[in-house]
């Protein structure tokens, strides 16, 4: 079966009307990490590898002087060596969400209005570990789905399914590489614009050969951040 038998008929639709009602309402009341600067990036393709002088994103790294880093959007990435990434044919190289580094500790809050999903954790080789799921109304005939990746365990006990959650409100806290999937930590933070019937877990890369689908279901988080949209 081909990747594009499973996304929704109306993708395209949906993007559209996700686009005019980003562009209608403008960025998210709240961040999910304080502290986001639009030039303060982190690229982990093999050039950005290479600047820093890394083989891979090193286990326990964090930003120098307690800065937030964030980026990988659509970025074709050299890290991604787990099985279930590099599984038969065309690897999974390419990030679909936006990561935000900072420390182990740091606090997530919700940009939106919007109640739980789901949550689970998903504890394969370089997973997300703790993971949430929220749903946004968006008045438009839509809604918008953001899921939060390598949380600390106290997310899965702190919500459930169906909580009301407010924008600027705490979600959870960045986990550290033993909770969080093996990696230094940050927040994976994606936008998606249907779940394709998963719940507490959602494919954050995808293979280059099916960008254009992934891109589309999945629209920078960026803007919605009132950050830079990717160049």
């Amino acid at each position: 079966m081909s990747a594009s038998a499973a996304f929704p008929a109306d993708l395209r639709t949906r993007r559209a009307r996700y686009d005019l009602w980003l562009k209608e309402t403008g960025p998210a009341v709240a961040p999910p990490v304080l502290g986001l600067e639009p030039d303060a990036t982190l690229s982990l393709d093999v050039a950005g590898l290479a600047e820093r002088g890394w083989d891979d994103l090193p286990l326990h790294w964090t930003p120098e002087n307690g800065k937030v880093l964030h980026g990988g959007y659509g970025e074709d990435r050299a890290i991604y060596d787990a099985p279930a990434f590099r599984g038969a044919g065309e690897p999974r190289t390419l990030h679909l969400g936006l990561d935000i580094f900072a420390s182990a500790g740091t606090e997530v809050f919700a940009p939106l209005d919007g109640c739980v999903h789901s949550l689970q954790r998903n504890d394969n080789e370089k997973d997300y570990g703790p993971t949430l799921i929220l749903q946004h109304e968006t008045g438009t005939g839509f809604d918008l789905f953001t899921l939060y990746g390598h949380l600390a365990a106290d997310v899965l006990s702190s919500l459930a399914p169906g909580d009301a959650v407010d924008a600027g409100q705490k979600l959870g806290e960045l986990g550290d590489s033993h909770v969080n999937g093996g990696w230094a930590p940050h927040l994976h933070f994606q936008v998606m614009l249907d779940l394709l019937g998963h719940r507490g877990d959602f494919p954050g890369v995808c293979r280059k050969s099916e960008a254009d689908l992934w891109l589309t279901l999945c629209p920078d988080p960026r803007p919605l951040l009132g950050l830079p949209p990717r160049s």
